[in-house]
């Protein structure tokens, strides 16, 4: 199932003396040439979450469609922008390249339709320990051989991001997914590959070293594959040189990757809630705990954070919170249920430091913040998500409770 590399070197092998001849002509290049970005400016009208998602995939879409291929290796830097390693579901090769793709996908992956592509990826999910909730993988509990892929190896993740950014992209270019549930699928790898590598090169060294423990490729592959990962490296036109590793100051996504259980304990100090986290981690998610106290998670001095809960009255609101529903209605009686009212309140958290959040500074404030609500059922954490377009220069964010 997992021939992957074997497979696409031997499809681009087979496509180097076509590749060469159209190249010879003229007309053909300028043909190539027309269907790719050729200015960098081009690129504002495609989010930075579909080109970041899209570039995680990059290794492999460039030996799919080829980009800066050549025998005896690159012939030198056209300075064009592949449309195709930014973007995927509508760009100009997309028709030219779904029966490929599908073919591929099939090959590969063992991938025909909607079903069996998203039973991979929620193995892949799983196997990472991505959060699933919010896309149209969550409940799947589908797995794959850990003993292959031993997520437990170094590099090993880096690999399976890359993997499931290409067959999201891919399936989404041959119909298999809209491109809606693509895009959450790809902001929750995005999510993951920003919380365990720091840039473009240290993911491309990690992912290659992830290939040489799964070993999906002999070595006449590894050496094509290395010279594909130096066109990215190095290409005007690479994404991995176009697109930042963190783009914004402040995360859309904020530590989804953490388990946790809010329990209105009364903590005495920091340093007490952080052993009791990180013991939590350990015991949830062992090996793949990540727990780091001193991540810095908001680059803000200042954020809204705004949840829902049960309340009996005004008085249980903080002196830094604002109920945002209609006082009135919000504690009318048909909103009461056993002495309780169900509320949407903000609360405005400032940074321990004055300058931004660390994870365990944030997690901390959140904590003391709940203590005296409601929270039924829905106790477990899964993050913080941030809402965009909203006015102001203070960030607002939505607590995520699982039950």
């Amino acid at each position: 199932m997992f021939k992957f590399f074997k497979e696409l070197l031997s499809a681009a092998k087979e496509g180097v003396k076509e590749a060469r001849e159209e190249l010879a002509q003229e007309a053909e290049l300028d043909k190539a040439k027309k269907q790719q970005i050729n200015s960098k400016d081009m690129l504002k009208d495609i989010s930075y979450e579909e080109q970041f998602g899209t570039a995680l995939g990059a290794a492999f879409r460039v030996i799919v469609f080829g980009d800066w291929f050549t025998v005896f290796g690159s012939a030198g830097d056209d300075r064009t922008y592949p449309v195709h390693l930014y973007q995927f579901g509508t760009y100009p090769k997309q028709a030219e390249y779904r029966d490929e793709l599908a073919k591929l996908l099939n090959r590969d992956f063992a991938i025909a339709d909607t079903e069996s592509c998203l039973q991979l990826l929620a193995a892949y999910f799983n196997l990472l320990g991505i959060k699933t909730g919010g896309t149209v993988l969550e409940g799947r509990e589908n797995q794959i051989d850990s003993e292959n892929w031993d997520i437990g190896k170094p590099g090993v993740d880096a690999l399976v991001i890359t993997v499931s950014s290409h067959i999201t992209t891919a399936a989404t270019d041959v119909g298999y997914l809209p491109k809606s549930a693509a895009l959450d699928i790809l902001k929750n790898l995005s999510s993951y590959a920003r919380l365990h590598f720091k840039d473009w090169h240290s993911f491309s060294e990690k992912f290659l070293e992830g290939e040489h423990y799964v070993g999906l490729n002999n070595k006449i592959g590894k050496s094509y594959l290395k010279r594909y990962i130096g066109y990215l490296r190095e290409k005007i036109g690479s994404p991995w040189n176009n697109i930042d590793w963190n783009t914004q100051s402040v995360q859309d996504r904020v530590l989804s990757a953490i388990a946790w259980t809010f329990q209105a304990k009364s903590y005495q100090s920091s340093q007490e809630f952080d052993a009791d986290v990180a013991a939590y981690q350990r015991d949830i998610l062992a090996d793949q705990a990540q727990w780091d106290a001193n991540e810095i998670v908001v680059d803000a001095p200042e954020i809204e954070l705004c949840y829902m809960c049960w309340i009996k009255d005004m008085e249980d609101l903080n002196p830094n919170e604002t109920l945002l529903d209609d006082e009135e209605e919000a504690f009318d009686e048909d909103n009461e249920d056993s002495g309780y009212y169900q509320v949407e309140i903000c609360a405005r958290l400032r940074a321990s430091n004055e300058k931004n959040f660390t994870a365990l500074d944030l997690l901390y404030q959140m904590e003391k913040q709940l203590i005296g609500k409601e929270l039924g059922d829905h106790i477990f954490f899964e993050g913080l998500d941030r809402v965009k377009n909203h006015p102001g220069d203070t960030p607002l964010y939505y607590i995520s409770f699982g039950s």
